[in-house]
């Protein structure tokens, strides 16, 4: 049988994804909480149950967007959404009731996101991403050893600059991430995600332990810092900014390599870093310059009036970057909390 779960009404949520082999910290109740509290989607997790035990997850949001259409997306804002089933005969039969629901609510399309596997298997439109990951099974020594020699010499570089390391799991924490991540963002010439949305990240993600701020600094001044996302036994690199005019002090190197070793030390598993886009060559350089594992993120969507799959578009490039890249920080703000809802 297969249901329409929301999982914010489900208390043991996050044990159930655990006992699917292709978890990821996307497919928790505590994501879900963020994306509905934030832009208000509706959760529509497709679940195929058996005697009262959900054995295949894929999780959507619905998107009621007057400027972008209506739809339903796998998941938005996330690197990736790995289906999660049992069987290929199971995750057909979700998927055909998938594409029932989007006719009936006369939705526009159906977007997936997945990594380990290519999916739905009919599709041959995909567009391509990366992920990277570094397997977290060797001591610190090893694992710095296996880094390529640039990024240990970024290391010990920011060793003797003084860049310092802090956690700082509080709204002063995010505060300075978010000032720091506002600014990065106008580099790319792309407004920020509004401040509501790392607020529900710090009240529904970092309070409840799921989640570090992990800042650098030199001579008292933040330069660097990242989000990291914690679920089982995987680590995900979600957010990263610091400030250009420090870039020379490799203060992303610094906080990256603090919080390898604290989750090494932690016994988690895996070290995600998290979605490249392949045209971003300075960044997938930069990851795998970690000894990470890289593998592909496919992304298609399946128009509901032509029953056809299209590849998605990429949504970080385009003529708006150079107006974004010129726009003040405070009119990037302004315009994430209109913006953003409707992107999805």
């Amino acid at each position: 049988m297969i249901k329409i779960i929301n999982p914010l009404e489900v208390k043991d949520w996050n044990n159930i994804v655990l006992q699917q082999s292709h978890y990821s910290f996307f497919h928790t109740k505590e994501w879900a909480e963020v994306l509905y509290y934030t832009y208000r989607y509706l959760p529509k997790y497709f679940c195929y149950i058996n005697n009262g035990k959900i054995y295949s997850i894929i999780p959507f949001m619905q998107i009621n967007s007057f400027l972008t259409g209506k739809r339903i997306v796998s998941l938005p804002f996330s690197d990736f959404c790995e289906p999660l089933y049992s069987s290929i005969l199971q995750a057909d039969e979700i998927v055909s009731e998938i594409f029932s629901y989007a006719k009936n609510q006369k939705l526009e399309y159906v977007e997936f996101r997945s990594s380990e596997t290519k999916f739905p298997l009919q599709s041959e439109n995909y567009r391509s991403d990366l992920r990277h990951i570094l397997f977290l099974d060797k001591s610190e020594n090893e694992t710095f050893k296996s880094f390529s020699e640039n990024t240990r010499r970024n290391i010990k570089k920011t060793a003797k600059s003084n860049v310092v390391v802090v956690i700082k799991n509080d709204i002063d924490g995010l505060n300075f991430f978010y000032e720091m991540f506002c600014v990065t963002r106008q580099k790319h010439g792309l407004p920020p995600q509004p401040i509501k949305f790392f607020k529900n990240i710090f009240e529904y993600i970092i309070k409840k332990g799921r989640g570090d701020i992990v800042l650098a600094k030199h001579n008292n001044q933040f330069i660097a810092g990242a989000v990291y996302f914690k679920f089982g036994e995987k680590i995900l690199y979600k957010f990263g900014a610091s400030y250009p005019v420090f870039n020379d002090l490799k203060g992303n190197n610094a906080v990256m390599w603090f919080a390898i070793q604290k989750y090494i030390n932690e016994k988690y598993k895996e070290f995600d870093f998290g979605r490249t886009e392949i045209n971003h060559e300075g960044l997938r350089r930069f990851k795998l310059s970690w000894n990470t594992e890289e593998r592909f993120i496919y992304t298609s969507k399946y128009d509901i009036k032509t029953s056809q799959y299209h590849s998605v578009k990429i949504k970080t490039e385009g003529f708006y970057n150079r107006i974004f890249n010129r726009t003040p920080v405070w009119a990037l703000k302004l315009i994430s909390k209109i913006l953003y809802k409707h992107i999805g």
